[in-house]
Protein backbone atom coordinates (compact mmCIF):
# COMPACT_ATOMS: atom_id res chain seq x y z
CA UNK A 1 0.00 0.00 0.00
CA UNK A 2 1.45 3.14 -1.09
CA UNK A 3 1.13 6.67 1.54
CA UNK A 4 -1.41 8.57 -0.21
CA UNK A 5 -0.62 11.20 2.39
CA UNK A 6 1.13 13.59 0.20
CA UNK A 7 -0.72 13.28 -2.50
CA UNK A 8 -3.64 13.76 -0.38
CA UNK A 9 -2.90 17.04 0.77
CA UNK A 10 -1.87 18.37 -2.37
CA UNK A 11 -4.91 17.57 -4.13
CA UNK A 12 -7.03 19.55 -1.91
CA UNK A 13 -4.63 21.98 -1.99
CA UNK A 14 -5.47 22.53 -5.24
CA UNK A 15 -9.09 22.17 -4.96
CA UNK A 16 -9.01 24.79 -2.40
CA UNK A 17 -6.87 27.29 -4.29
CA UNK A 18 -8.99 26.38 -7.43
CA UNK A 19 -12.22 27.44 -5.32
CA UNK A 20 -10.65 30.53 -3.55
CA UNK A 21 -10.14 32.00 -7.09
CA UNK A 22 -13.99 31.49 -8.08
CA UNK A 23 -13.87 34.89 -6.16
CA UNK A 24 -13.56 38.20 -8.30
CA UNK A 25 -11.65 40.44 -5.75
CA UNK A 26 -9.58 37.50 -4.70
CA UNK A 27 -8.44 36.95 -8.29
CA UNK A 28 -7.80 40.45 -8.70
CA UNK A 29 -5.82 40.71 -5.53
CA UNK A 30 -3.50 37.81 -6.23
CA UNK A 31 -3.25 39.93 -9.90
CA UNK A 32 -1.84 42.85 -7.46
CA UNK A 33 -0.11 40.97 -5.61
CA UNK A 34 1.54 39.33 -8.54
CA UNK A 35 2.07 42.30 -10.40
CA UNK A 36 3.94 44.28 -7.50
CA UNK A 37 6.25 41.46 -6.58
CA UNK A 38 7.21 41.24 -10.45
CA UNK A 39 7.86 45.17 -10.38
CA UNK A 40 9.54 44.89 -7.19
CA UNK A 41 7.13 46.95 -5.33
CA UNK A 42 6.65 46.32 -1.81
CA UNK A 43 3.12 46.08 -0.32
CA UNK A 44 0.86 49.35 0.96
CA UNK A 45 0.11 47.42 3.98
CA UNK A 46 2.09 46.88 6.83
CA UNK A 47 2.45 43.27 8.30
CA UNK A 48 0.47 41.30 11.27
CA UNK A 49 3.92 41.14 12.84
CA UNK A 50 5.02 44.34 12.66
CA UNK A 51 1.65 45.70 13.50
CA UNK A 52 2.21 43.18 16.92
CA UNK A 53 6.00 43.89 17.32
CA UNK A 54 4.86 47.62 17.49
CA UNK A 55 1.98 47.21 19.75
CA UNK A 56 4.23 45.35 21.94
CA UNK A 57 6.95 47.95 22.12
CA UNK A 58 4.27 50.62 23.05
CA UNK A 59 3.10 48.68 26.05
CA UNK A 60 6.69 47.79 27.47
CA UNK A 61 7.56 51.37 27.03
CA UNK A 62 4.30 52.53 28.81
CA UNK A 63 5.14 50.16 31.33
CA UNK A 64 8.75 51.38 32.15
CA UNK A 65 7.13 54.91 32.23
CA UNK A 66 4.94 53.66 34.86
CA UNK A 67 7.44 52.26 37.07
CA UNK A 68 9.80 55.21 36.87
CA UNK A 69 7.61 57.82 37.25
CA UNK A 70 5.45 55.83 40.16
CA UNK A 71 7.69 53.78 42.44
CA UNK A 72 5.14 54.05 44.87
CA UNK A 73 2.48 51.84 42.70
CA UNK A 74 5.24 49.24 41.65
CA UNK A 75 6.14 48.96 45.05
CA UNK A 76 2.26 48.68 46.33
CA UNK A 77 1.31 46.17 43.12
CA UNK A 78 4.38 43.90 44.54
CA UNK A 79 3.20 43.80 48.05
CA UNK A 80 -0.35 43.20 46.86
CA UNK A 81 0.83 40.14 44.64
CA UNK A 82 3.06 38.62 47.80
CA UNK A 83 -0.12 39.17 49.95
CA UNK A 84 -2.40 37.12 47.95
CA UNK A 85 0.60 34.78 47.49
CA UNK A 86 0.82 34.34 51.13
CA UNK A 87 -3.04 33.80 51.60
CA UNK A 88 -3.14 31.37 49.03
CA UNK A 89 -0.39 29.51 50.68
CA UNK A 90 -1.72 29.74 53.84
CA UNK A 91 -5.41 28.39 52.56
CA UNK A 92 -3.31 25.29 50.93
CA UNK A 93 -1.17 24.51 54.10
CA UNK A 94 -3.82 25.45 56.70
Amino acid sequence: MRNKLIPGILLGAVIGGSLTLADKSTRQSLQRSIKDAKEGNKSQGSSKISDLKEEVMYWKDVVQEIRRNNPELERSLKDAKETFQQRKNQRLNG
